[in-house]
């Protein structure tokens, strides 16, 4: 089963990072994206927040409740709302947190 995440822009001394996943098809459904996305989640923080972590975004189109669902599952909260910016963003985006635990 296949769910590739990937940490963005994670550096010392940054105090956020974007982290992404994508769910093959056959995946889907399985609870894959979600346990992709709390090890990735965890690593990160474990990696990082000594250094000054101190929040991890998903960003993801508006549309997509599943991926809603996904950040939920793993204590992503609902910040805001992206506007679209065509081409290359056609809708807007939700964009869930995850703060590192005090």
């Amino acid at each position: 089963m296949n769910a590739p995440v990937i940490l963005k822009a994670a550096a010392p001394g940054k105090p956020s990072a974007e982290v992404g996943y994508w769910t093959a098809a056959q995946a889907r459904g399985r609870g894959v994206a979600p346990r992709a996305l709390h090890t990735l989640t965890a690593w990160s923080f474990d990696a990082f927040q000594a250094t000054g972590l101190e929040r991890l975004e998903l960003l993801h189109r508006m549309d997509n409740l599943a991926s809603c669902r996904v950040a939920e599952k793993n204590g992503y909260q609902f910040d805001k709302i992206l506007p679209s910016a065509p081409p290359s963003y056609p809708l807007d985006g939700h964009l869930p947190i995850r703060r590192a635990a005090a």
